[in-house]
């Protein structure tokens, strides 16, 4: 690491370290548009599978392996975290399938509506109340939502599938106390005998490229890399960031997104499209000051019971 980075702050470390997490997720457009010849499911199996020695050489150098075996120990993480592991496999397949059949736009649209779906989720199931800000964001993105089904004709069921998969997948992670690196290890080696099953049966139909020609297997060997490149730097973000900061950069990947779509595969964009996500942005916008005072709120209140003690 360079000087000039050992003088920045921690904060300003977790802002750096998010934003190229999140420069990893939106760059993934424009990597798997590049392979669009490649089935998806190919795609996320070597995705998973390549994962997993990335995975282990940060859990080695972070020193995390007991945490690894304390999770495989304990039988109740081990379904949950194979759950979640067959969660984010369907999420990364069907994300796949969207670019390569010209539904990015679709898939940006997801994980703009995910924050607002994973409040929903703590409502209904973590016990959660709705700020008024959060039930305004939540009304506008139904609004954009209504918008969206009018300018395509169809309901935006795969937008809506890729955020409430990966709103599933986070709730349920939540169930088990285990670090997002050691977690997402633990994940995938669960995964790991299932996705090999699964590319030997592509394999059997024709259908794989892995080591067909130089270019798509050295592609499918990068999908590994970046997947769990990108968790390590986000991992290492959130544990320097305040909720409200990671929650606001959040926001990066799917912007990206959905700019690869517009601008390099160039998917039509028309004014009830446009004012749709125009309506998405404005509820992000409402629900984003709406937790950023509350975490104010909280810290103040916790201020003036530390200084009453």
């Amino acid at each position: 690491m360079s000087p000039a980075f050992h003088r920045l702050s921690e904060p300003a470390k977790g802002v750096l370290f998010a934003v190229i997490a999140h420069l990893f997720w939106g760059g993934m457009a424009i990597y798997f548009g590049l392979i669009r010849h490649i089935n998806p499911m190919e795609i996320a199996v070597n995705r998973g599978v390549w994962s997993i020695p990335v995975a282990a050489v940060i859990v080695a150098w972070l020193g995390q392996f007991d945490e690894v075996w304390a999770a495989l120990k304990t039988p109740k993480t081990v379904v949950i975290l194979a759950l979640t592991s067959s969660i984010i496999v369907f999420n990364w397949t069907f994300y796949i399938w969207c670019i390569q059949h010209g539904r990015t736009l679709e898939a940006s649209l997801g994980y703009f509506i995910n924050p607002l779906l994973n409040v929903v989720a703590g409502y209904f199931f973590l016990g959660e109340r709705f700020s008024k800000g959060q039930i305004f964001a939540l009304l506008l993105a139904a609004i954009a939502v209504t918008f969206q089904t009018i300018a395509t004709g169809v309901f935006p069921y795969l937008g809506l599938a890729l955020a409430g998969s990966f709103s599933l997948y986070g709730l349920v992670r939540k169930k088990v106390s285990v670090s997002p690196v050691p977690g997402f290890f633990v994940e995938v080696l669960l995964i790991a005998v299932p996705l090999l099953l699964l590319e030997a049966w592509l394999a059997s139909k024709g259908e794989t490229h892995f080591g067909n020609n130089t270019f798509d297997t050295l592609m499918l060997l990068g999908c590994g890399a970046l997947t769990a490149g990108a968790l390590i730097f986000f991992a290492a973000s959130i544990k320097r960031l305040r909720y409200s900061t990671a929650g606001l950069l959040q926001y990066i990947s799917p912007t990206l997104v959905f700019l690869t779509a517009v601008f390099i595969f160039h998917e039509p964009m028309d004014k009830w499209k446009m004012l749709s996500f125009v309506i998405i942005w404005f509820a992000l916008a409402v629900y984003s000051i709406s937790s950023l005072r509350e975490e104010r709120a909280k810290r103040q209140a916790a201020n003036m019971a530390q200084t009453e003690i």
